[in-house]
């Protein structure tokens, strides 16, 4: 199985895709799954903090890719998907000190990369929560 780094590099970058979607697209490719296109069509308004700089859009892209890939439609899935979510965020409030778009931006983007490096950073913490919540008796 790779890992959502594996997979990461190459959406953002190389495929020029917005932050949202390429960390959604890495977390299930990474697993096997192609991402269906219009799940990465509705993705892309969470780019750039949903165009506000405000939450960050790799951010909400993590978060659908956690639901997407934990919660199977019934109670203890849907918990377990909740308690990710709200792990995944924490982590990524205490990687970067923030949540905002706007703020990660001024300490990360770079104009040759954009915010690859914490896109990539985020798919690392994104992978460690995965294995962490993986239902019971699974490898993810």
């Amino acid at each position: 199985m790779e890992r959502v780094t594996d997979r990461i590099r190459a959406i953002y970058l190389d495929q020029e895709t917005n932050c949202a979607e390429s960390l959604f697209r890495a977390a299930l490719e990474s697993r096997g799954i192609q991402a269906p296109a219009d799940c990465c069509r509705m993705m892309s308004g969470y780019s750039g903090g949903v165009s506000s700089e405000h939450l960050c859009g790799a951010l909400l892209g993590g978060v659908a890719a956690i639901s997407y890939l934990i919660n199977q439609g019934d109670e203890e899935s849907f918990e377990r998907s909740k308690e990710a979510a709200a792990a995944f965020f924490t982590a990524c409030q205490e990687a970067f000190g923030t949540v905002i778009c706007h703020e990660i931006k001024v300490v990360w983007r770079k104009e040759d990369i954009r915010c690859m490096d914490a896109v990539e950073r985020m798919a690392e913490l994104l992978e460690n929560i995965l294995e962490q919540f993986a239902a019971p008796g699974t490898a993810d």
